[in-house]
């Protein structure tokens, strides 16, 4: 869940099931009803809206209401910010995973992969809540060097296989 909202920590464990609900988007000449959360965030106050993926869909319709917030302890009550940090480590020992899997790198993985996809520094500011363009522009840059150099290379090979052909 986690990696599909993006959020810190803080709002992941805060995030309630009455935060989800439909806003009416329009892009360009089309409109369209679109399921997310609505997150104040704890860091800087800032509301943001958080669509709903179908992998985040995923997540949420195997994930049991037992409380108020999304995620609960075994007793089902709400994690903190600090409890879910160590579960997490239990987590991923239990699953084999090398220690230093977190969840700000679940959020890092997200801004990454956005920017893989092709989201601009914008976009990549608006869904993970930063209010600093050179914060979200880190991830817009690691992901364009690695899709341009992929792009240059691809042209040189098309160049190299033109010549021997």
């Amino acid at each position: 869940m986690a990696l599909w909202l993006g959020n810190r920590r803080s709002d992941v464990v805060t995030l309630r099931w009455d935060q989800r609900c439909t806003r009416q988007i329009q892009q360009g000449e089309a409109s369209r009803k679109v399921d997310g959360f609505v997150v104040i965030q704890e860091k800087g106050g800032a509301e943001v809206f958080v669509p709903i993926t179908p992998m985040l869909e995923e997540v949420l319709a195997a994930t049991p209401r037992k409380g108020e917030t999304i995620l609960v302890t075994q007793y089902g009550e709400p994690f903190s910010a600090k409890s879910i940090t160590g579960r997490m480590a239990d987590w991923t020992k239990a699953a084999k995973i090398d220690k230093g899997y977190t969840l700000h790198g679940l959020r890092k993985t997200l801004g990454k992969m956005l920017a893989e996809g092709g989201a601009s520094t914008r976009q990549l500011m608006k869904i993970l809540g930063h209010d600093d363009i050179e914060h979200a522009g880190l991830y817009s840059r690691e992901a364009e060097q690695a899709l341009l150099a992929t792009e240059g290379m691809d042209k040189v090979t098309k160049l190299v296989n033109r010549r021997r052909g």
